[in-house]
């Protein structure tokens, strides 16, 4: 009996499809996008939130890390990386079930903890956060902003985790927080389930942080630009 020869998956492919079918069933219909420029076998995929990312980056990122952000240096070449991104989003617009929201341009905040630069881009339909360290760069991007409920009166609103990540053979873990905050706000102190407490960088009426665990957000200190308290209060874990 002649048998066929089965062709091999390509490693990278192979991960990839996996994401994109968890991704499927997890997101709703052009809410959700991601790209990853990491080693090919870096990906694998399992649901946590709205995703979890294992690669070897996070191992140096979390060595480093901070709880409090660390002063701005040059991120313009990350922001040019980050936008080569954004180009290719744009130029998929609409193709085969890809998102149809345009690319939000605009820098809203960075945040820099150890080797990790975090840069959120927003616009009036979507938000995308691109990270990096000397060895990858990365994006989450979701459209449908217009929708979300007005901040109004709140101090605060969708601090949500967006993205876990575990690094595989270390087992060390990051979150990442982005949400939104009001003008009246000048520092955001969050305090996690396992006691880490991290000063948030802000920016724009944007808040993003991360820190080296999987531990989910429990409550928000809120300060105003002269270091008063403005609130203190639980953070619901909501998914978007």
């Amino acid at each position: 009996m002649i048998k066929p020869d089965i062709p091999q998956l390509d490693p990278m492919r192979l991960q990839v499809r996996k994401h994109a079918l968890l991704n499927e069933i997890s997101s709703k219909p052009s809410r959700r996008w991601w790209r990853f420029t990491v080693p090919a076998t870096a990906l694998v995929a399992a649901v946590a939130v709205t995703l979890v990312l294992w690669t070897p980056t996070n191992q140096d990122a979390s060595a480093s890390w901070t709880a409090e952000p660390r002063a701005p240096g040059d991120t313009s070449p990350m922001i040019t990386e980050c936008g080569k991104t954004l180009d290719r989003h744009d130029a998929e617009r609409g193709v085969e079930g890809q998102p149809v929201w345009p690319a939000p341009r605009e820098v809203s905040v960075t945040d820099h903890r150890g080797n990790m630069t975090m840069v959120l881009f927003t616009s009036p339909q979507s938000e995308a956060l691109c990270w990096g360290t000397p060895k990858a760069v990365g994006m989450s991007a979701h459209g449908g902003i217009e929708e979300r409920e007005p901040l109004g009166d709140r101090l605060f609103a969708d601090f949500a985790p967006q993205i876990g990540m575990t690094d595989v053979s270390s087992g060390t873990s990051t979150t990442v927080l982005i949400g939104r905050v009001s003008p009246k706000v000048g520092k955001a102190v969050i305090v996690t389930e396992d006691a880490l407490e991290v000063t948030a960088s802000l920016g724009d009426g944007w808040i993003v942080t991360w820190w080296p665990s999987l531990g989910k957000p429990k409550q928000v200190r809120l300060y105003d630009e002269a270091g008063s308290l403005l609130e203190t209060a639980p953070i619901p874990v909501k998914d978007r």
